[in-house]
């Protein structure tokens, strides 16, 4: 029966103490990761978690899209900072998603379609896009008939 219970326990402890995955939507400008004394740049695709410490150049910004509860974050800031500290500061950067809009994202950011990263470059903004053959946009021209009712 003890056995039972703590099977039970640690079975529910599994599953409430799972971390929450964050994706890196975009970056514009440099925002790194401090794990102890080391910091990385993020890239796009990304996995955050709630816990991770974040750095912001000045003027950084960073999204992030997190599936489990279908919201996206727009973070901003100068400085090191948890990312659940900056995401309850910043609680009017929060925007819900519609399921359809968040499978949009998933697949994007599954290498699906185009993300885009902007770097600072010299005071402007250099970007660098990713693009595969599966691509959710579509390039088409504007037939002639409906450029003459225009």
């Amino acid at each position: 029966m003890k056995r039972n219970i703590f099977i039970l326990l640690m079975l529910l402890l599994g599953t409430t103490c799972r971390a929450q995955d964050l994706y890196v939507y975009s970056i514009i400008g440099t925002v790194k990761e401090v794990k102890g004394k080391i910091s990385s740049e993020i890239t796009v695709r990304q996995v955050l978690t709630p816990q991770s410490v974040v750095n912001f150049a000045n003027g950084s910004k960073l999204v992030l899209v997190d599936p489990q509860n279908s919201k996206q974050y727009t973070l901003t800031a100068s400085g090191t900072y948890t990312v659940e500290k900056l995401i309850a500061k910043l609680k009017n950067s929060t925007k819900n998603l519609t399921k359809m809009y968040l499978t949009y994202l998933m697949k994007q950011i599954s290498g699906k379609g185009v993300l885009t990263s902007q770097k600072a470059v010299d005071g402007g903004y250099a970007s660098i896009e990713r693009e595969t053959d599966d691509s959710l946009f579509i390039n088409m021209e504007i037939p002639d008939s409906v450029k003459a009712e225009e």
